[in-house]
C-alpha cells in the first residue's frame, strides 16, 4: 500500500488546508482510528485481513489502514477535526447525505480519481472518514462499520 502513501498525504493536506486551521486545543486525537472498529468486525463485514491494521498520523489527521488477504479489498479509517466534513463536502463530486449517523454524514465516490467510496461522519468535535475500495455492497459495508464506529466516540 506504499503506492497510496502520497495520495494519503495529499488528501490530508487538501482537507485540512482550506479554511481556518483548527488548533490542537479544539481537536482531541481521541479516538484512535484503529480503535473505532475491531478486527473481528472488519473481517465479518469485508473479509479476512492480511495482517494487523496499521495506524499513522500527520498533523491533526490520524488514520488506520486495513489490507485484506484477497489483495483486492482495501479500507482506511481517518479521524479529523470536526470542520473537515465541510471541506469534504466542497470537494466531493456528488455528495449524498446519509441519515442516522452522528450529527451529519455524507457519502461520495471517486474522490481524487480513486476507486473508493468515502463515508464522512461528524460527531461532536471530530469527523471520521471510512474509505473502502469500490466493491459489491460497498455502501452497506461502510454503513455497517460506521454504526459500530460512531458508538465508540
Amino acid at each position: 500500500m506504499e503506492f497510496w502513501k502520497p495520495l494519503r498525504y495529499a488528501l490530508c493536506a487538501t482537507i485540512l488546508a482550506a479554511g481556518a486551521a483548527c488548533s490542537a486545543t479544539t481537536f482531541a486525537a481521541e479516538p484512535a482510528p484503529c480503535s473505532l472498529v475491531t478486527t473481528a468486525e472488519v473481517e465479518q463485514v469485508i473479509g479476512k485481513l492480511k495482517g494487523q491494521p496499521e495506524a499513522s498520523k500527520e498533523g491533526e489527521a490520524a488514520w488506520c489502514n486495513y489490507e485484506f488477504a484477497n489483495g483486492n479489498d482495501a479500507m482506511e479509517i481517518w479521524v479529523f477535526p470536526a470542520d473537515a466534513i465541510d471541506r469534504a463536502r466542497k470537494i466531493a463530486k456528488k455528495p449524498v447525505v446519509v441519515k442516522g449517523l452522528g450529527n451529519e454524514a455524507l457519502m461520495d465516490r471517486g474522490a481524487f480519481g480513486l476507486d473508493y467510496v468515502d463515508l464522512y461522519i461528524k460527531k461532536g468535535n471530530i469527523t471520521i472518514k471510512l474509505a473502502l475500495r469500490e466493491t459489491a455492497g460497498d455502501e452497506e459495508k461502510l454503513k455497517t462499520l460506521a454504526k459500530k464506529a460512531v458508538g465508540r466516540f
